[in-house]
């Protein structure tokens, strides 16, 4: 925890650096926000159909970033005000070149509903094969 997606419209002027951008939202949100930066769980989807007004020149980025509930609203809009700060950085020549919207959602996620498993959690139920000696 936490989640980020981040969705943007196909006709962005960069070229993303996915590794660079959440190497540096990491940091900044861990910051303001009290994350811890193993936990970041990060995707990027780019989407090719999107309306606006129709024109190729209307573009988008848009980060949700899922957290468990809890953080006050300062905090929240810290968070959310870095991560803008962040992608307004990358996302510049897009911003200038065409109509461009981006946004920052903080949504709460709900611990009593939420479940996961992680490897380390299974991996006494994973049987070792052992390497065949024969011939």
């Amino acid at each position: 925890m936490p989640h980020l997606m981040l969705e943007h419209s196909g006709n962005i002027r960069e070229s993303v650096d996915e590794a660079g951008l959440f190497r540096e939202l990491h940091a900044a949100l861990s910051e303001v926000g009290g994350f811890r930066v193993q936990d970041f769980k990060s995707r990027v989807v780019r989407l090719n159909a999107y309306i606006g007004d129709g024109t190729y020149e209307q573009a988008f980025v848009n980060l949700d970033i899922r957290t468990f509930a809890g953080k006050t609203a300062d905090t929240k809009r810290l968070i959310s005000q870095e991560a803008l700060r962040v992608l307004g950085r990358h996302f510049r020549r897009t911003m200038t070149e065409t109509s461009c919207d981006i946004s920052v959602q903080i949504t709460e996620l709900n611990r009593e509903s939420y479940s996961r498993t992680r490897s380390e959690d299974l991996a006494p139920q994973v049987p070792v094969l052992q390497e065949s000696t024969t011939p």
